[in-house]
């Protein structure tokens, strides 16, 4: 029985026959089929097919070696003229084919390379991993890569990247090289710029780290300054509280020598005199307290009343309003808890109706007012001091709480009050303080 090849054989000289036979009859007459005997003419028949289909065959295969030379210009094209590079290995290492771009990259003639050691083209220190690589690529028969340095007779090597496969038969390698010396030079040039960045972003965090801290430095400053500012104010507050009852107190003090050997002038007289000396006396003491407990620093949060610590505050500059006619109206329209600092909160509602009291003695404002307003708004306890001092011009409005920023003059105000305030409020307490002109005077906003 014919073997499949066979049949495929008998089934083209079948084929070719066919078209032998077909093109004979297109190419001679039908008539000189049938002269002579049959059996030379048979024969010629036989000959003039055969020499058709040798005709057919020889076409056949000059288009065949057309179509390998074709092909074979390519290859050749694109073997030597790649980019990459090709090399072709046996199973030592030794080099049996390179193209242009390949012995391009190593610095050498192709006439010069065939028969060396790849191995003798790569660096020194990269010897070892690619004898390891080939011994990868051998033992696992699929694509592997590596990365390793090429000497090239120039100063500087070439890195490339290897690209390997071996035979079936594991008798020869097949590299691919592509230069990556640039895209190395680019990348390690990238890492360094990274480390740079690093750097930098270091020595900026450190730089505001510093900033931050002179800022706050600055800040401490400041509201120590706004203290002392507020300190010398409060000695003038403590001299009108103790002015009235200093005066009471000389009074007793006199009448004492000229009661003294009347009919008057008994135990209980002196007891009675003595008593309400020392209740001058104690009064005079806890305004010393109240003004003591007042520059006490708060060490940590605490709920407290704010309605209590608006009337602990006025309590200290009482006597100072009264002494300038300026009068003080409270509206409390709520009893809340805020959570906070309650000395450095007295001290801001001092320092706003202080710049209040400012305002109107400064302008003379007759019948001068301040109202102090509480309520809740949204949640947050909100405090207003509104005064009938005419407001606020509106070119300073916005540079009202600028540190150091005054229309008092130099001998008058320092400027840091108000700028301590809102400090104290929107930084330590987390609040808000703003300023805003509203109907004849100005109104400031604490809101915790």
């Amino acid at each position: 029985m014919a073997t499949a090849k066979e049949k495929s054989q008998m089934s083209v000289r079948a084929e070719l026959r066919r078209k032998a036979e077909k093109q004979l009859k297109t190419t001679l007459p039908e008539a000189c089929f049938f002269h002579g005997e049959d059996e030379t003419r048979r024969l010629v028949h036989e000959l003039e097919v055969h020499q058709i289909e040798l005709e057919m065959q020889n076409a056949e295969l000059r288009h065949a070696r057309y179509e390998m030379e074709t092909a074979l210009e390519k290859f050749t094209d694109l073997y030597e003229f790649a980019p990459v590079g090709y090399f072709t290995l046996d199973q030592n290492g030794v080099i049996n084919a390179v193209n242009l771009a390949g012995a391009s990259l190593v610095g050498g003639v192709r006439s010069t390379l065939i028969g060396r050691h790849f191995g003798q083209l790569v660096a020194a220190e990269y010897r070892s991993v690619f004898t390891g690589f080939l011994g990868e690529v051998l033992t696992c028969q699929i694509k592997e890569s590596c990365e390793v340095a090429l000497t090239n007779g120039g100063s500087q090597p070439v890195i490339v990247q290897i690209e390997a496969m071996s035979t079936a038969s594991g008798q020869e390698f097949r590299l691919a090289l592509v230069d990556i010396t640039e895209r190395r030079r680019i990348g390690d040039a990238l890492i360094e710029k990274q480390w740079e960045l690093e750097e930098l972003n270091t020595a900026l965090d450190t730089r505001i780290d510093q900033a931050v801290d002179e800022l706050r430095r600055k800040d401490r400053i400041l509201i120590l300054q706004g203290r002392r500012a507020a300190l010398g104010e409060m000695i003038g507050n403590i001299a009108h509280q103790w002015r009235q009852p200093l005066n009471v107190l000389g009074l007793y003090l006199q009448e004492l020598p000229l009661a003294y050997g009347t009919a008057e002038f008994n135990r209980a007289y002196l007891e009675d005199s003595i008593g309400k000396s020392m209740q001058l006396v104690i009064h005079m003491s806890r305004t010393i307290d109240d003004f003591r407990d007042f520059f006490k620093v708060d060490k940590e949060k605490v709920l407290f009343n704010v309605n209590q610590v608006i009337g602990r505050a006025l309590t200290l500059i009482e006597e100072s309003f009264q002494s300038q006619h300026v009068c003080v109206e409270i509206r409390s329209e709520c009893d809340s808890l805020v959570d906070g600092y309650p000395n450095e909160y007295a001290q801001v509602i001092v320092n706003i109706l202080m710049n209040a009291r400012d305002a109107l003695v400064g302008r003379a404002i007759d019948n001068a007012l301040i109202t102090i307003r509480s309520f809740l708004d949204g949640g947050k306890t909100v405090v207003t001091v509104t005064d009938n001092g005419a407001g606020i011009a509106e070119e300073i409005i916005d540079k009202i709480f600028d540190p150091y920023f005054t229309t008092k003059g130099p001998d008058k105000g320092t400027g840091i009050g108000l700028f301590m305030s809102k400090t104290i409020i929107e930084k330590n307490m987390g609040g808000k303080l703003t300023v805003r002109n509203v109907g004849n005077g100005a109104e400031f906003r604490v809101e915790v």
